[in-house]
């Protein structure tokens, strides 16, 4: 969008796009139930996401954990873009991703490796998608990105 200025009367670019935030989550069911769970592994699956076929551009993920009850693990974090269309894109691909048997089967054997006793258990993923987030949450993810560490290391 173009403003102007009332000093000059030129017409001057508005500032960058806003950084856009949403929240995301991966959950896998474990039956029997859980006995010990190496959170680093399946903390992991949000970094893969990035080398999956069709990731869009302009996206990157940041700021994830795994949240842990008795028979589930969810793995959590947010997607971030500079670009409003970006963000959009990575909401359908998200989506649509996980449809895939092979994508599925892959990260459900990567949270079965995380697992005390892997023969023991049976992981099934069994949701993926946006999590609410109030928008006071929304603001503070967006404030710890931009004030992360100044190295990109996405580029």
């Amino acid at each position: 969008m173009l403003r102007r200025s009332e000093k000059s009367q030129k017409v001057q670019p508005q500032s960058a796009s806003a950084l856009q935030a949403h929240k995301y989550g991966i959950q896998f069911d474990i039956l029997p139930g859980i006995s010990y769970l190496n959170q680093e592994l399946p903390v992991l699956i949000a970094d893969l996401l990035q080398l999956f076929h069709g990731f869009p551009e302009g996206v990157w993920i940041s700021q994830k954990w795994v949240d842990e009850g008795l028979d589930f693990c969810r793995v959590i974090f947010w997607a971030f873009s500079e670009s409003p269309e970006a963000i959009k894109t990575f909401g359908l691909w998200f989506q649509a991703i996980f449809r895939e048997p092979p994508v599925a089967e892959t990260l459900e054997r990567l949270v079965v490796c995380a697992l005390e006793q892997p023969n023991a258990a049976e992981v099934g993923l069994t949701d993926w998608s946006r999590v609410y987030a109030p928008e006071a949450e929304v603001k503070k993810a967006i404030h710890i990105e931009k004030t992360k560490n100044s190295v990109d290391t996405r580029k």
